[in-house]
């Protein structure tokens, strides 16, 4: 693979809204390691709430990161998960392709993994689930230090459910792949 070179704007911890609850934003945020702060209030005003977010790899997956990174076991499950905004020079565009491995002519990859969101189901009506951003998780991750496990807020893989998809080109419970292209 060929990455272009690129200026980090921002390494810190992807964080996002809570899984369990309603509200708040839907997106999930790159927040800088060191944070800056303005004015606070006291007691407990009305707020949307923004917690860490976690590998939720269930273990079983993590056999796919580490092959791509040649980790050999390593455990991603419920770890913090470090993000990164960067700017690559002399391209204005970029792009996240699902459900592809490779970037269109004239594109420069800039990374490749797997595509994860909210978990998708409700565990029998006794947690709502929300809709959440789909993110591009670099197929050789890396796992932020600090924190502990809390399953507040969690990358879970996405996964095919052919039907309407084509049957025949998307296999029905496959991790989708996707890449990061600039221009």
């Amino acid at each position: 693979m060929s990455y272009s070179l690129f200026s980090m704007l921002n390494a810190g911890r992807a964080a996002g809204r809570i899984h369990n609850r309603g509200g708040a934003g839907s997106n999930y945020l790159c927040l800088p390691e060191e944070p800056q702060w303005k004015n606070h209030t006291t007691g407990n005003p009305a707020a949307g709430l923004l917690y860490g977010v976690e590998y939720r790899t269930h273990n079983a997956h993590d056999v796919l990161l580490s092959a791509a990174n040649n980790a050999g076991s390593n455990q991603f499950h419920g770890q913090p998960t470090p993000c990164a905004v960067c700017y690559v020079p002399r391209r204005s565009a970029s792009v996240m392709i699902p459900a592809s491995t490779s970037c269109p002519a004239g594109w420069a990859l800039e990374y490749g993994g797997y595509l994860v969101a909210e978990h998708s189901f409700d565990d029998n009506g006794t947690r709502p689930r929300h809709s959440t951003s789909h993110v591009c998780v670099d197929d050789a991750p890396e796992v932020g230090f600090g924190g502990v496990t809390q399953t507040q807020s969690g990358f879970i893989f996405v996964r095919v459910q052919c039907g309407s998809l084509s049957c025949s080109k998307f296999r029905d419970g496959w991790e989708v792949a996707c890449v990061v292209c600039t221009k």
